[in-house]
């Protein structure tokens, strides 16, 4: 499978995986990897081969450092497993496998969100987790039913976290068209705004036309991490 880069384009948050792509700039082959490596190490492990298969080699020796010392750490973890640690990590794959394309898509974005967390935003979705599992069961189906009857972009909004999440709404309409390359910055720009800078976003958001948002953006990246909140609130109250 030959390493390629995803296209540069614009993702609507409409569009399935579009977070992926707004937080990650990994190339396919990599996910392809990630999900077949247990099966190739246990092969491996199985059959006493001293090695991976020289054609998964060549790709992971296309990888960046960090990612290929990633994939061996992995590798190397899955082939130290003993005779019933593989029979069940065989098992799982199989289990994975029998999935239909939908729901493991949909896992691996959820996954690949949870790993994208700041920690304290992680702790705050266990925290809402337990809360949510001692509610009684009609309590937690009314949540559930709530949560799926909003806008398919904005329930994907919560992926980004319960801040980031919390401010969507309010906010996605600014980053709706935003070049692939650009999604890692403006999400970090996010995350470091305080609450007050991202109601003044959202209320600059609001004001600016479509054809104007692109401006926007580029004059809030080009602010200095620590000025961004005093700009916008210059921008909203001059």
């Amino acid at each position: 499978m030959p390493a390629r880069e995803i296209p540069r384009r614009s993702i609507p948050p409409s569009t399935h995986g579009w977070w992926r792509r707004w937080t990650c700039s990994r190339m396919p082959c990599v996910r392809w990897i990630e999900v077949r490596l247990p099966a190739v190490a246990l092969l491996c492990a199985c059959t006493a081969a001293a090695a991976m298969p020289t054609a998964l080699q060549e790709v992971m020796e296309r990888l960046p450092e960090a990612e290929r010392a990633r994939l061996v750490e992995r590798q190397q973890r899955v082939s130290a497993l003993d005779e019933d640690a593989r029979r069940a990590l065989l098992q799982r794959i199989a289990d994975w496998d029998a999935l239909p394309e939908a729901e493991r898509r949909s896992r691996r974005e959820g996954w690949d969100a949870w790993q994208a967390l700041p920690h304290d935003e992680r702790m705050r979705m266990r925290e809402a987790r337990a809360r949510f599992d001692a509610m009684a069961p009609a309590e937690q189906q009314s949540l559930r039913e709530r949560f799926d009857a909003l806008d398919t972009s904005l329930r994907r909004g919560w992926l980004l976290g319960p801040t980031l999440g919390e401010d969507w709404p309010r906010l996605h309409a600014l980053f709706a068209q935003v070049p692939d390359d650009g999604h890692a910055a403006l999400l970090l720009a996010l995350r470091q705004l305080s609450p007050q800078g991202r109601d003044d976003l959202s209320v600059l958001a609001q004001r600016t036309s479509p054809e104007e948002r692109d401006a926007l953006r580029n004059d809030l990246l080009s602010q200095p991490p620590s000025s961004r909140d005093a700009w916008l609130r210059r921008r909203v109250d001059p």
